[in-house]
């Protein structure tokens, strides 16, 4: 009898810490969830968000069909959602961030810089995330860890002029040097990105862990 109160007396508390462990999982889960759109201040994108309050619309002629209005703004932690979703997309079902990836780097990044394209139809009744270009501005090097154009909206030179907004930007933050890595196999990208000045600098071996492939570090100097 002893023994067999024990047990019942063990597997009562079990079951007590299996709800507490519950609970507190929760708890946390929900304070990660309200810590998305928390965390570090973002200055360098406060102040970009002043200087992009002015700034007009792209409008991308169609034949045939309605002009494509572009929008350029910083993101906001509620569009963390939409990024992922997008990089999933522009990188073909790769994705190099994961979602949390993107919300940590959103809490404890200070220097992140996240710039959106959105397109508005032109009565404003359709609104989608079409491109972005994300990274850091540190005091002397800025550096894009992701450059996205949605597929449907490639071949508009959107790629284009998200970094040349990008380097002037930086350039606007007296940064002195741009970088990026970019696929060994990827010429495309990386014709694009020397058509702005960038040269390679080095190799990084085995640095996709998808495929192992090589990644090209190119930069330019800016200031």
């Amino acid at each position: 009898m002893k023994n067999l109160l024990n047990i019942l007396r063990n597997q009562e508390v079990y079951q007590m810490a299996t709800q507490a462990v519950h609970s507190l999982n929760y708890e946390l889960t929900g304070e990660a969830a309200r810590k998305a759109s928390d965390g570090v201040k973002h200055p360098v994108m406060a102040r970009i968000a002043a200087k992009l309050e002015g700034e007009s619309d792209v409008r991308l002629a169609r034949e045939g069909e309605s002009d494509y209005v572009i929008h350029l703004r910083v993101a906001t932690a509620a569009d963390i959602e939409a990024i992922t979703a997008l990089e999933l997309d522009g990188y073909d079902g790769y994705l190099a961030w994961e979602q949390e990836d993107f919300e940590r780097d959103w809490r404890t990044n200070p220097y992140a810089v996240y710039l959106l394209l959105e397109h508005h139809s032109v009565n404003d009744e359709d609104v989608a995330l079409v491109g972005m270009v994300t990274g850091r501005f540190l005091a002397k090097k800025a550096h894009v860890s992701h450059l996205i154009v949605h597929p449907d909206f490639q071949g508009h030179g959107l790629g284009s002029y998200l970094l040349n907004q990008w380097l002037t930007l930086a350039k606007d933050e007296k940064i002195r040097q741009a970088s990026l890595e970019v696929r060994e196999s990827n010429l495309t990208a990386q014709m694009l990105y020397m058509k702005h000045g960038f040269t390679v600098s080095q190799k990084k071996y085995n640095y996709y862990y998808n495929n192992n492939e090589t990644a090209l570090l190119m930069v330019r100097p800016l200031n």
